[in-house]
């Protein structure tokens, strides 16, 4: 009985430390294959392989960032209503867990980043780790410093996505995902404001906005969302991608899939039923794969 919950124990334990990684934050490390798809060589076997190493590189580097930002946060977290559920802040790990993990994990993507793929690829991934470390200590609670970064940090997986295969990623495709992004910020920032207000929860653990913010979240939001859509149209009309798809013209679905995607997930904000991160809902969404599985399908299309 004794050795049978040891055994419990150490698996419940290893489960606590492959949650602290926030494996399902992983997805958006799929921005890095956006730029090698808009080049139509992301079936190369070289390229397959350089992508696959570039995520498993920011993969580390970004749970090592997360480490840093629970150990930051850790006292906020356990009285937030959600967030006290992580593993740190509900006390399945140690602290000292944090410690070693955190550093490990930074370090072990940085160097797979730098001598695995190549070195502008790893200037990029010290670059977000660095921006990483600033957000989790500062930037976090500045008034739309905050949002503007975490969108930010999606362009900058682009970025590092066209670095790792060394393509220039097109400023079409950057202003596209800087709106786009932005908009689910400003989502996210909602339901945590909202959220936050609903359980009282101290200004020391809430965001640097008020009551009387709310109305800029629904009104900047949504335009964030549609300035992206039309970004995209611009990027699709350009020579640039004319040039690339042998049927360009298929293209053009991709605005109202996309159009519809992010509309609907800011009436579900609004209505209050959005996770408080996108990227969560998104994963649980059914609708949300259907829209993904139809824009794969439309770029299969355009490409032949």
């Amino acid at each position: 009985m004794h050795l049978q919950s040891a055994g419990m124990q150490k698996d419940n334990q290893l489960l606590a430390v492959f949650r602290a990684l926030r494996p399902h934050q992983w997805s958006k490390n799929l921005l890095l294959i956006v730029p090698a798809v808009a080049a139509q060589i992301w079936m190369e076997p070289d390229v397959v392989l350089e992508l696959v190493l570039a995520c498993v590189a920011f993969s580390l580097t970004a749970s090592g960032g997360y480490i840093l930002n629970d150990l930051i946060d850790f006292d906020a977290d356990r009285r937030h209503p959600e967030k006290q559920s992580r593993p740190f802040a509900s006390g399945q790990l140690s602290l000292s867990w944090g410690f070693v993990m955190g550093p490990v994990l930074l370090f072990s993507g940085i160097a797979v980043a730098y001598s695995v793929v190549n070195i502008q690829f790893g200037t990029v991934v010290v670059t977000y780790a660095l921006l990483s470390a600033a957000y989790s200590r500062w930037i976090k609670r500045r008034l739309l410093l905050d949002v503007m970064l975490l969108a930010g940090f999606y362009a900058l997986r682009l970025v590092a996505g066209g670095a790792a295969v060394s393509v220039e990623v097109s400023s079409w495709l950057l202003a596209f995902s800087m709106f786009f992004f932005l908009s689910l910020a400003f989502a996210k920032r909602l339901m945590e404001f909202d959220l936050s207000a609903q359980e009282h929860l101290s200004s020391s653990s809430a965001r640097p906005y008020t009551s009387v913010d709310r109305d800029a979240f629904r009104t900047i939001g949504p335009t964030c969302g549609l300035l992206s859509i039309l970004v995209l149209a611009l990027y699709i009309s350009s020579d640039t991608v004319q040039a690339i798809y042998g049927r360009p013209q298929a293209l053009w679905l991709v605005c109202p899939l996309l159009l519809y995607w992010i509309l609907r997930i800011w009436f579900i904000a609004l209505r209050g039923d959005l996770h408080h991160d996108p990227v969560v809902f998104a994963l649980r969404d059914r609708v949300s794969y259907a829209v993904a599985g139809a824009i794969l399908v439309v770029l299969y299309l355009a490409s032949r």
